[in-house]
């Protein structure tokens, strides 16, 4: 059967695939689609007798299960399927009046509360936000249709995405007020930056680390936080420094200081909004992006034009 026309294939299986990806068992696929074991593993051996490929990898004895090379395959199919089926529901659900109007955008918590709050005055209709550190969780619910648009700094990982650049981000290093290198109100080189102890900033750890270890520096990280709330409160504390992207300080709090960095130190990022080739942007999503860039422009001076379309 698996050379012919597969007719057999249904929503069910790929959902069931799916659910599997995300779970990594067969349990927990079943109780986040409340169904019992037994019918998310039939689902699956249907889907492999109709594709003729093994698509779990069953032998990872108590490790989670994962897909196989033709798993990963058909879990992408799968994902546009899924996506372009809550699409239409979406769109006869606004057919019928029945459908909330509300955009569906997500963000980690830096963007967030930095440059949402002011994009929400100049956008003016209804969003729903979806708030997670993760980006790659962000953007992974973008191509499986459960939001419109997200928030995101490039590089951004393969896959079926689109992106508008709304701003460049430069970054800082953020000190305790009243530290000698806060004193001196000057960039900070690459060679102060190397003597410092600092506090990783998560979602921007590895390309700090990456851009310093290009210089030969290797970072002295002494803590991490996931949200430059966190590493700010760090620092207020006394406990290293820190150098993350400018839209993740809060400069108002008088316990810290932030000062920039030599040019050329590290590279700065570009904060885009993206969405999914799998679904065709929306009216409401273009005027979201265009909200976007109006905001990001406006959150300030220090904040670059982006260079790419």
């Amino acid at each position: 059967m698996a050379g012919e026309w597969w007719s057999g294939v249904e929503l069910r299986h790929l959902v069931a695939l799916d659910a599997v990806a995300r779970e990594g068992s067969f349990r927990r696929a079943a109780a986040r689609l409340g169904y019992v074991q037994s019918a998310i593993s039939h689902q699956i051996a249907a889907l492999e007798n109709l594709t003729g490929k093994r698509l779990i990898d069953r032998s990872r004895g108590t490790r989670p299960l994962a897909l196989t090379d033709a798993g990963e395959i058909m879990l992408a199919h799968a994902d546009a399927v899924i996506a372009r089926v809550r699409a239409a529901q979406a769109d006869l659900a606004a057919l019928d009046g029945n459908g909330t109007a509300a955009l569906r955008v997500g963000a980690t918590p830096d963007l967030l509360a930095r440059l949402v709050p002011s994009l929400l005055r100049v956008y003016g209709s209804p969003v729903t936000l979806n708030e997670n550190s993760s980006t790659v969780a962000l953007l992974t619910s973008l191509v499986r249709g459960e939001l419109d648009l997200v928030l995101a700094e490039t590089p951004l990982p393969k896959g079926p995405l689109e992106a508008a650049a709304l701003c460049v981000d430069p970054f800082v290093v953020m000190l305790q007020s009243g530290a000698p290198l806060a004193r001196h109100r000057r960039p900070i080189t690459r060679d102060e930056l190397a003597r410092l102890p600092l506090v990783a900033h998560a979602p921007s750890r590895g390309h700090v680390e990456e851009q310093l270890r290009t210089h030969g520096i290797e970072p002295n990280f002494v803590l991490q936080a996931e949200t430059g709330a966190g590493v700010q409160g760090l620092v207020a504390a006394g406990l290293g420094a820190a150098v993350l992207p400018r839209l993740a300080t809060d400069e108002r709090r008088a316990e810290t200081h932030v000062v920039e960095l030599a040019t050329g130190v590290i590279a700065a990022r570009t904060v885009v909004a993206v969405w999914s080739r799998l679904q065709p942007l929306s009216s409401d999503a273009a005027a979201f992006v265009e909200a976007a860039r109006s905001a990001s422009a406006s959150a300030g001076q220090r904040l670059r034009e982006p260079s790419i379309a």
